[in-house]
């Protein structure tokens, strides 16, 4: 794969105008701040020589992003190529395993799609815990390795139960990734960094995991070889697939700053002293089950949450029944199947702009939230509610559906992780707020009846745009409550986050 390559090329851009800008803006606002070393201070670089940082953040970024990237990327492969599988060789799977039974008037694939978030929801926290216990190259690259195990025994199973059961004890594994790369990621980079990173991490692992269509069609067309049918052809070679990549994870994952043995001394006092001055918590701060009950009485985590979900119950419905939708679009199965990957080649441009923009510009996170809700919402309405005969129409809202869906994800990932300090909230808020994403999964593939399929999903979809309409308000009320908290720790009335000097970026 060149995925890794081209994303550090964007970050290499992206970081190369930021600096340029940033200078601009500080000599023309006479903001150059040289204050100590030991708060937060509005200058994070002052002091640090531009050449040196630039080569310590590209050394960063070529060993964090890329192989999170790719990890990520056959998490979202694995998870969600049960929709390929199933569209593979004319549905050939509802055969096999007796999905089509009453002439498809049962939940039976519903159920196998959900059953995965179940342990992925229930294990998100705890997961973290370990993740700071055992580091993130054992933790995570063993997660990969038992789930491609997994991954691979799906192409024999024998039932639809037995599938399902393979499915669950996925989650359970696939819950240690995502939390803990965004985690990972925010340990890493200050608040300026972290929403074009995050962006990039995510929507680079999206694009990588949509090439799953076209290849599993590849993989349909050894349908009979070996006696094996195409959707289990494709889930042994996708299991394989995630094996070899946790060998690429174990040899390459950079773990916590105050770990990372890849570094020099000076380049972690550098590396922590940027993240002291930016938001006070360098110290590592492991996470415990005292802290946990403590941060679940916090009500600001449970909104980003919320949002979340709401989000991901957009993107995973298009990513469990896409095909389908295509389908009754009028695309043939083989269209079907290849069509749904130049949306997500698409969504890297608004994935990529808006986060650079929520880095950039002073209190615009909420305002990019906002934007990619409407844009889930128009692109929802369009290719469902559009006239039939209108496919052309239809088909470019699940642009805009996908591009909305798969931007926001990150974005909501970074504005949580720029409001809080102390690391170990921020492994436990980074894994509530993905917890609450596995229930987005559970409602996008439960509220797809399959007996409304003929019908264009109404309930799944009805729920999918009054969900994205309470993110868009949502995001504009956390907003203006973030303002106010900031006018008046500007006037000494509060203290946010236990640092008079801390604001949030709103």
């Amino acid at each position: 794969m060149s995925q890794p390559a081209v994303t550090a090329h964007v970050i290499d851009k992206v970081d190369e105008q930021e600096q340029i800008d940033n200078t601009q803006y500080d000599v023309e606002k006479g903001e150059v701040d040289t204050a100590s070393e030991d708060g937060i201070q509005k200058d994070i670089d002052a002091g640090i020589d531009p050449v040196y940082l630039k080569r310590l953040q590209r050394k960063i970024d070529w060993r964090l992003i890329p192989v999170l990237s790719l990890m990520y990327a056959i998490s979202l492969i694995d998870r969600t190529n049960l929709a390929i599988a199933r569209a593979a060789n004319n549905y050939y799977m509802d055969k096999e395993l007796a999905l089509d039974i009453n002439d498809n008037d049962n939940n039976r694939y519903s159920i196998i799609s959900l059953v995965f978030f179940i342990p992925y929801i229930i294990f998100e926290i705890p997961s973290q815990i370990g993740l700071r216990k055992f580091g993130a190259r054992i933790w995570l690259g063993t997660a990969v390795l038992l789930w491609g195990i997994i991954m691979l025994s799906m192409g024999w199973a024998n039932s639809w139960s037995t599938l399902a059961a393979q499915r669950a004890i996925l989650g359970l594994f696939e819950s240690a990734l995502f939390p803990g790369a965004a985690y990972l990621i925010s340990c890493w980079y200050p608040r300026k960094d972290i929403g074009v990173r995050t962006s990039i991490f995510y929507i680079s692992a999206a694009v990588a995991g949509s090439f799953a269509k076209p290849l599993g069609y590849c993989f349909s067309l050894l349908h009979g070889k070996r006696g094996l049918s195409g959707w289990r052809w494709l889930f042994i070679f996708y299991g394989a697939l995630t094996i070899v990549i946790s060998f690429v994870g174990y040899a390459f994952i950079i773990d916590f700053p105050d770990k990372a043995s890849y570094l020099d001394e000076e380049e972690k006092r550098i590396v922590a002293l940027r993240i002291q001055r930016d938001r006070a918590d360098a110290k590592p701060d492991p996470l415990t089950m005292k802290k946990v009950l403590k941060y679940l009485l916090l009500w600001q985590p449970w909104l980003y949450a919320l949002m979340f979900m709401s989000t991901t119950t957009a993107t995973y419905s298009l990513a469990y029944f896409l095909p389908t939708i295509l389908t009754q679009m009028g695309f043939n199965n083989i269209e079907s199947m290849m069509l749904g990957t130049p949306a997500y080649f698409w969504a890297i441009i608004p994935a990529v702009v808006c986060g650079k923009i929520a880095d950039k510009v002073p209190n615009t996170r909420a305002l990019m939230v906002m934007f990619n809700a409407a844009c889930i919402l128009i692109g929802t309405a369009m290719y469902s509610k559009i006239h039939p005969s209108q496919k052309n129409a239809r088909f470019a809202g699940i642009f805009l559906a996908v591009g909305g869906g798969n931007s926001n994800v990150p974005l909501i990932i970074s504005w949580q992780a720029t409001s809080i300090r102390a690391q170990s909230k921020r492994g436990y808020v980074s894994a509530l707020a993905v917890a609450f994403g596995g229930i987005g999964g559970i409602l996008g593939s439960a509220l797809f009846f399959q007996k409304e399929a003929k019908k264009g999903y109404p309930t799944g979809i009805n729920v999918t745009l009054g969900l994205n309409a309470f993110t868009f308000v949502c995001a504009g009320l956390l907003s203006l409550y973030m303002r106010i908290m900031n006018r008046k720790a500007d006037r000494g009335e509060v203290v946010i986050e236990d640092n008079e000097d801390f604001r949030y970026q709103a």
